[in-house]
């Protein structure tokens, strides 16, 4: 719940987001630390471990983009391209958007890969963010922060602050 009050904004559901990514953090440090000390044999079980939490914590931090533009008149897409941008000059926000929807979505993708619609096309290609290929490709992503979820709430607080002053300059 967001309560804007003299210019103010009061972002409750932020310390909500701020549990769940430092909980799922929790479980990936030990996941990143067996991925460092395990033989070639055993890390492809830990990465995709890995890889699937930080899935579920994109897909928690997507919510909360919805969560902020519940309510408000702005247009989805637009809003996703606000804020901080990435080393390759694409919005966080949407970089976000895109891996949630790329985790949830990519077991079906994986089936009918050349029937990709250009939607789908489009979501892989921002989650690969300039690269080819990759294994794990939300490892990659997290990767530029870290690999701690909690290190995108700067990011995320950024993209409300340019939510809400775009809509004061043009709603």
């Amino acid at each position: 719940m967001i309560i804007v009050s003299n210019n103010e904004i009061h972002d409750f559901g932020v310390g909500y987001l701020t549990g769940v990514l430092e909980s799922l953090d929790n479980s990936l440090i030990p996941i990143h630390t067996a991925i460092e000390n395990s033989s070639a044999w055993e890390v492809e079980n830990y990465c995709d471990h890995g890889e699937y939490l930080i899935g579920v914590g994109f897909c928690v931090i997507q919510k909360y983009l919805f969560d902020v533009l519940q309510d408000l008149e702005i247009d989805p897409g637009l809003a996703r391209d606000l804020g901080s941008k990435s080393n390759n000059d694409v919005a966080v926000a949407r970089l976000i958007h895109s891996a949630a929807n790329y985790w949830k979505h990519a077991p079906e993708w994986h089936i009918w890969l050349q029937d990709l619609k250009p939607k789908s096309q489009k979501t892989i290609d921002e989650v690969l963010h300039t690269r080819s290929f990759a294994h794990y490709p939300l490892s990659d992503l997290c990767c530029e922060n870290s690999l701690l979820l909690v290190n995108c709430l700067p990011y995320l607080v950024e993209w409300r602050k340019a939510i809400y002053d775009y809509i004061e300059k043009n709603v």
